[in-house]
């Protein structure tokens, strides 16, 4: 109070002093949060080092356009090295494609699904001219779409079971002649297929004429 009325002016200078002690105690706080924060994060983003993830190239997730991207986010968020691989190696993960059970393989392939699979198998190791391309076709064959796909480009639709497609080419490798006989048409005596045998014994003349099948 000033001659009895309220000092205004102590008041604002009153109300000023305070909010300066607040915003400089709520500055401290927040420098002393990002400290504490920070105090076991890397020098810089760059300094992040890449877990070691099985099955995945090193140099190719290296070069993956959001490690640069998160390196800079976990820098900015004050995580530690632990933290940061911990999050790539979950992306990684999340990003794998899922294995198929076998009761879906072979519903939609048949009770060959595994002939298929290793007709397709024998047909990519072949096909592909290095380590990139023998990825790409395995990145296809991740389900049974994928596996059909690929018999059709390798001419090996047919061999499966309940599709319906055409048969297989004249010209068949060993790796595929040996799938189909795997297949219980070949060897099964109860379901087997005189058809299925004969283009197993064809397939082996033409590969070695003076040989018989097997």
């Amino acid at each position: 109070m000033k001659e009895g009325r309220p000092d205004v002016g102590a008041l604002v200078t009153s109300y000023g002093e305070l909010e300066t002690r607040f915003n400089t105690k709520t500055e401290d706080l927040r420098k002393e949060i990002e400290a504490g924060l920070a105090k076991d994060r890397p020098k810089d983003a760059a300094s992040y080092t890449l877990p070691k993830i099985k099955d995945v190239d090193e140099k190719e997730l290296a070069e993956h356009p959001m490690i640069g991207w998160w390196r800079e986010q976990a820098f900015e968020a004050g995580l530690p090295q632990a933290r940061f691989a911990k999050a790539v190696e979950t992306y990684i993960e999340k990003m794998q494609p899922q294995p198929v059970s076998d009761e879906v393989l072979k519903a939609q392939l048949g009770e060959s699904f595994k002939t298929r699979i290793a007709a397709v198998d024998a047909w990519a190791k072949k096909t592909a001219k290095d380590e990139s391309e023998l990825d790409a076709l395995g990145r296809i064959a991740t389900d049974p779409a994928g596996i059909k796909v690929l018999e059709r480009l390798a001419g090996l639709a047919g061999t499966g079971t309940g599709d319906g497609a055409p048969p297989p080419p004249e010209a068949l490798t060993v790796e595929q002649l040996r799938a189909m006989q795997s297949d219980p048409r070949y060897w099964d005596a109860g379901r087997r297929d005189p058809e299925w045998v004969k283009k197993v014994e064809e397939g082996y003349k033409k590969l070695y004429p003076d040989k018989k099948a097997g």
